[in-house]
Parts: structure tokens; C-alpha cells; sequence
């Protein structure tokens, strides 16, 4: 039977520390669940605050999985349905069962699996155009189903980084996977990947995946999970 080892890290942007930020996670290692929201800041300007539908969402969706719903589809979609109020948000939610980690993720979140240093599967990503993630919530019309859907099979000692493209428009996934050889501290793993990805998005003139010419500050939230046998 396999299992998650968890860390987690949010560094939330320093123009919304005081809120918390707008990204949102979960970890779970019973329900061996795990999920991302970043909330879409343009609701700010209308007097919403983003992280508040996050939050919701992601608490409603691990609320679903407690609840026995395993189809991360269809707990998205039961927290989705519940999680009313303005605001929209990407997500990203992810189940292991048995062998096999079960997926969906809408928007520009996501995440990598990392087997031997190498990464093994790359992030999936819905978008309608560049900065224009597919999102849920309020006057959007993507829904849960929109996302991308996959399930892949894990091994003992895999991997996985979850985050927010606080991370992903910063460091490119190859850096990622650099960072998590040697010591396997998920708590450790996940704060340096946070952290990493704050310098490159304030270092100027670097190459990220945003661009050619610098990052792009933002709330950083990094999940790290190690498949173990329990």
C-alpha cells in the first residue's frame, strides 16, 4: 500500500501578506489528497477578496474526499457546487489510490512527478490564452469537467510538486526536479522550492518561464509529496 509523505509551503505576495494571500492548499495524508487554488486577483479591484473563494473551494473539496468521494472530479465539482459567493480561482486536485494518482487540474496550478532526479511527467495545463487560465467560480464558464484529467502510476520514493504558477511562471520544471535530489525532508523540500522561486521572480534580467527578462512576483504555494509504502 502506498502512501504520502507531506510539506508545504505559502509565501503569499507582500501587498496581500496582511490577507493571507490569495492561493489556498490542502494536505491530507489519511485521505492521501492533496490540492491548489489561486484565486484571480482582478476581484481585489472589485472589492472581493480572491483568497476567501480559494480557501472555500479547497476546503469544501477535502470536505468531499472525507466525505468518500474518491473521483477528484467529481469532489471538485461537490465543493464547486457548494462554494458560493464572488470570486473565481484555479484548482488542482490530486488522489493516490492503490498505485495509481488520480487528477484533475484547471487552470495554470498543476504539477510535475519526479522519479530518480528526473521528471517523469510534466504539468497539464488548461488555459483559454497567455495569463488566461481556465478558472471556477463566478461568471466563468468553466466548470470541474473542463480540466485535465489524468491518472499515473507512482512508485515508492516518486515525488510530486504541486503549486500555484507562482512557482510554475518562475522556475522551470527541470529546476524543480534539482532541487528535490538528496535528502527527502518534504517539509524542508517545499519551503526551498518556495523559496527558489521567490528569488527568481525579484532576481532581474533572469530567464524564467514568464519571460526572457525576469519573473513574475506573485503568492507562491508549493506542496511536496513523497510516495512511500505503508
Amino acid at each position: 500500500m502506498l502512501s504520502f509523505e507531506f510539506g508545504d509551503c505559502l509565501l503569499p505576495k507582500k501587498d496581500k501578506a496582511d490577507r493571507g494571500g490569495e492561493d489556498a492548499l490542502f494536505t491530507s495524508v489519511e485521505l492521501a489528497a492533496l490540492g491548489v487554488a489561486d484565486g484571480v486577483g482582478g476581484w481585489y479591484f472589485r472589492g472581493v477578496d480572491p483568497g476567501i473563494y480559494a480557501r472555500g473551494l479547497m476546503r469544501r473539496t477535502a470536505a468531499a474526499v472525507q466525505a468518500g468521494q474518491r473521483d477528484p472530479v467529481k469532489a471538485l465539482r461537490d465543493a464547486y457546487d457548494k462554494n458560493k459567493g464572488k470570486g473565481t480561482t484555479t484548482a488542482c486536485v490530486a488522489l493516490l489510490d492503490g498505485g495509481q494518482l488520480n487528477s484533475v487540474n484547471v487552470g495554470d496550478s498543476g504539477f510535475i512527478i519526479i522519479r530518480d532526479g528526473q521528471v517523469v511527467q510534466a504539468r497539464q495545463v488548461t488555459i483559454h490564452s497567455f495569463n488566461f487560465p481556465f478558472q471556477l467560480g463566478q461568471g466563468s464558464p468553466d466548470r470541474p469537467k473542463d480540466g485535465v484529467v489524468g491518472s499515473f502510476a507512482l512508485q515508492p520514493e516518486d515525488i510530486v510538486i504541486m503549486a500555484t504558477d507562482g512557482l510554475w511562471d518562475n522556475l522551470f520544471e527541470e529546476q524543480v526536479a534539482e532541487l528535490a535530489v538528496g535528502p527527502s525532508d518534504m517539509v524542508k523540500l517545499a519551503k526551498n522550492i518556495a523559496k527558489a522561486a521567490l528569488t527568481a521572480a525579484t532576481e532581474p534580467g533572469r530567464k524564467t518561464p514568464w519571460s526572457n527578462t525576469g519573473g513574475k512576483i506573485d503568492d507562491i504555494s508549493v506542496i511536496a509529496a513523497q510516495v512511500v509504502s505503508s
